[in-house]
C-alpha cells in the first residue's frame, strides 16, 4: 500500500508523486481518499498562487473529500475499518473564544485542508480527526459525500438567514454555491426562488434542480425584470454567492424594504455599495463563513433523497487527470459547475 498526492509545484503546474504514509495517531482515522472535487478557492490557489505563502510549494489542494476508513487510532469509538465517512476539513483549537462559544468556523488557528500552509486532500491516504469524519449512510454514495463540504457552505447560509416557507428569495449567481443554495432552500419549503446568472447553461441546471424562474444578467436588466416580477416589492431575502461586485451592488435594489441580504460569496477587493439605499430600506446585512455543526445534518438532508446533490456535478475525472479537471475549470467556467475527481476506487 502506498500513497500518492498531486503536488501543485507552481502556478498551473501539478504532478503526482508518492507520498510519505501518514501515521495513524490518538483519536485519529486514516482514510482512502475515494473522492475530492475541485473548489472555487482551489482554482484560484491553483491559477494564482497565495502572496502570503510564496514557498509553500509542492503542495497538495483539496478539501471536499470523502472515503473509507481503512485504519483507526487509539481511542477511536465511533468508526471501524470498511465505514465510508465524509470528512469536515477544518480542524480547530477548540481553545480560543470563538471556539468556546460554539463558533468554531471563526476560529484563527484553524487548520483546514489546502488553506496554506495545509496541505489538501488530492492523496489516496490522509488522516484526520475521527469527530470530523462523518459516517455515511448506506443509502448515500462516497460521491456524495464528497459534496457534503459545499453543500453544508449553503445550508448553513440558508438556516442563518432565517428564511421562512412562503417568502421569496434571489440567488445572485448559479454556480455550486449557488446551485446548493437553492437546493438548501428548496430543503426548506421556499418555493419562490429567482437564479440569476450570465450563463444559459448554469440557469438550465438551476431550473432543474426547482428554481421558479431564472434570468440572463447578460441579457436582461435584473433589477427591472425581478421589479417586474415582484410589482415593485422586491426579494425578502438575497444570497449573493457570485463573489461579484456587480452583484453585490444589485442586491440592495433588489432586496425589499426591511428585506435581508446574505453574503455567501468570495468578494475580492473594494466592492461599491450604495449605502444610503440601504439605510433607506432598512435593510439586514448578514455573512456566512463556511459552517459548523451543519454536516450531520446534511447528510441525512442527502441521504433521505430530498437533496440530489450529485446533479450539481459537471465532470468526474481520473486522479491522473487532476490537473486537467482544474484547467477545465478555468478555461469552461460557463459550464463547469462541479468538477470532482476519483481518487482511489
Amino acid at each position: 500500500m502506498k500513497n500518492e498526492a498531486v503536488y501543485l509545484l507552481e502556478n498551473r503546474k501539478m504532478e503526482i508523486r508518492e507520498t510519505e504514509m501518514p501515521e495513524c495517531s490518538q483519536g485519529y482515522v486514516k482514510v482512502k481518499v475515494q473522492y475530492c472535487g475541485v473548489c472555487g478557492s482551489d482554482v484560484h490557489l491553483y491559477q494564482y498562487g497565495e502572496p502570503a505563502w510564496p514557498d509553500i510549494y509542492p503542495y497538495i489542494l483539496g478539501h471536499e473529500c470523502a472515503g473509507e476508513v481503512v485504519e483507526t487510532g487509539e481511542g477511536v469509538t465511533k468508526l471501524k475499518v470498511g465505514d465510508k465517512v465524509a470528512l469536515e476539513p477544518g480542524i480547530t483549537c477548540g481553545k480560543c473564544e470563538w471556539c468556546k462559544s460554539g463558533k468554531y468556523n471563526l476560529c484563527p488557528d484553524v487548520k483546514f485542508l489546502s488553506a496554506p500552509p495545509y496541505n489538501g486532500a488530492f492523496r489516496k491516504y490522509i488522516v484526520h480527526p475521527e469527530e470530523l469524519c462523518f459516517k455515511l449512510p448506506e443509502q448515500m454514495s462516497v460521491l456524495e459525500g464528497a459534496l457534503v463540504e459545499p453543500l453544508a457552505v449553503g445550508m448553513n447560509a440558508v438556516k442563518n438567514s432565517q428564511i421562512t416557507v412562503g417568502d421569496k428569495a434571489v440567488i445572485l449567481g448559479a454556480g455550486c454555491i449557488g446551485l446548493v443554495t437553492l437546493l438548501s432552500l428548496k430543503s426548506m419549503g421556499v418555493t419562490d426562488i429567482t437564479v440569476v446568472d450570465l450563463f444559459d447553461i448554469r440557469l438550465d441546471k438551476a431550473m432543474e434542480l426547482g428554481a421558479a424562474r431564472v434570468i440572463n444578467g447578460k441579457e436582461t436588466d435584473v433589477i427591472e425584470e425581478y421589479m417586474k416580477i415582484t410589482e415593485g416589492r422586491g426579494a425578502d431575502f438575497v444570497y449573493e454567492t457570485a463573489g461579484s461586485a456587480v452583484t453585490t451592488g444589485q442586491s440592495v435594489s433588489l432586496v425589499k424594504r426591511g428585506g435581508t441580504i446574505m453574503m455567501i460569496g468570495n468578494v475580492v477587493g473594494e466592492t461599491k455599495f450604495n449605502f444610503q439605499l440601504l439605510v433607506d430600506k432598512e435593510v439586514t446585512i448578514l455573512s456566512n463563513f463556511r459552517y459548523r455543526n451543519i454536516y450531520p445534518v446534511a447528510i441525512d438532508a442527502v441521504a433521505s433523497g430530498t437533496l440530489p446533490i450529485d446533479k450539481i456535478i459537471s465532470t468526474i475525472y481520473d486522479f491522473e487527470d487532476t490537473q486537467k479537471a482544474f484547467e477545465d475549470c478555468i478555461s469552461n467556467k460557463q459550464s463547469m459547475v462541479k468538477a470532482v475527481v476519483k481518487v482511489e476506487e
